[in-house]
């Protein structure tokens, strides 16, 4: 009577297969949460006057980036005034 091997080498490869697959999706899935919320907070600032962007601390050329770091798609370098 044979037994069989429980350790065979193609459930490893699919597991690290399906692992980089979710990985893979788990990335995407962030990224696009994070473009998301750039474009969110990049429509509403837009929509306040200059006054209110200037008591928020930056100037309306700023939105872009500012909406960017918010959302973790830039590096936060903004210096304090």
């Amino acid at each position: 009577m044979q037994t069989l091997a429980l350790s065979s080498p193609r459930p490893s490869r699919l597991a690290r297969l399906l692992r980089h697959v979710l990985d893979a999706w788990l990335r995407w899935r962030q990224a696009r949460l994070q473009r998301r919320t750039a474009a969110a907070t990049r429509a509403m600032l837009q929509h306040l006057d200059d006054r209110t962007l200037h008591d928020l601390g930056f100037h309306r050329s700023e939105i872009g980036s500012v909406s960017a770091e918010l959302a973790g798609l830039a590096r936060v370098d903004r210096r304090q005034r």
